[in-house]
């Protein structure tokens, strides 16, 4: 559908400018898609494989957890669910990748290293060190997950742009041109036949 302008050389050289600016946007949104799909393939095998990874870690945790309340007493297990070995504060930041902003999560503990606690023995403080390391790699594929999705939805909006470059407003502009330039071409065969036919009659 051609695009609602006057046939003149004036629109007739910004629509030929506009065009080629179209074409080079075109390439590069082009360009920029196909590095997303190959990122985009290469994050879907690196979150399968850290989730793969991370529930077999899980599942593990939660059975050495089980061994160990079951050699406990429940008030001896629930005093020690319920003690604050440390404090946790989480931070966000904003991570970019080709210019996409994925939010990344992150947390310390204090103190980093647990007092000593004679009344515990070496394991329960393994399953502390565990379960901290644990939530780490959670927070880790947390963000590998939110980087796969914020770059589905770069790929599938660039997807929308490139189609609309090269269905909709390249095709109309093209269309233009030739109107244009059809018309311009029919005011100048006019007008030399009115210069022959004024010569004719003198």
């Amino acid at each position: 559908m051609k695009l609602k302008v006057n046939p003149n050389r004036m629109v007739l050289l910004n629509l030929k400018k506009r065009l080629l600016l179209a074409k080079r946007g075109h390439k590069l949104l082009k360009d920029k898609e196909e590095q997303l799909l190959i990122e985009f393939r290469s994050l879907i095998d690196s979150v399968k494989k850290e989730r793969k990874s991370m529930e077999e870690e899980i599942v593990k945790f939660y059975l050495d957890v089980l061994k160990m309340k079951g050699l406990m007493e429940e008030s001896v297990w629930k005093a020690f669910v319920e003690e604050p070995f440390f404090k946790t504060t989480f931070s966000q930041e904003i991570q970019r990748f080709f210019n996409i902003p994925v939010p990344k999560i992150s947390f310390n503990t204090s103190p980093e290293k647990f007092l000593p606690d004679y009344s515990l023995s070496p394991y329960h403080y393994y399953l502390l060190e565990k379960g901290r390391e644990i939530l780490k790699k959670l927070l880790y594929l947390s963000f590998l997950e939110n980087k796969l999705i914020s770059f589905a939805i770069e790929i599938e909006r660039t997807r929308r742009r490139v189609n609309a470059l090269e269905y909709v407003l390249m095709p109309n502009i093209k269309e233009t041109i030739r109107f244009i330039t059809f018309k311009l071409n029919e005011a100048e065969r006019a007008s030399l036949v009115m210069l022959k036919h004024i010569q004719l009659t003198r």
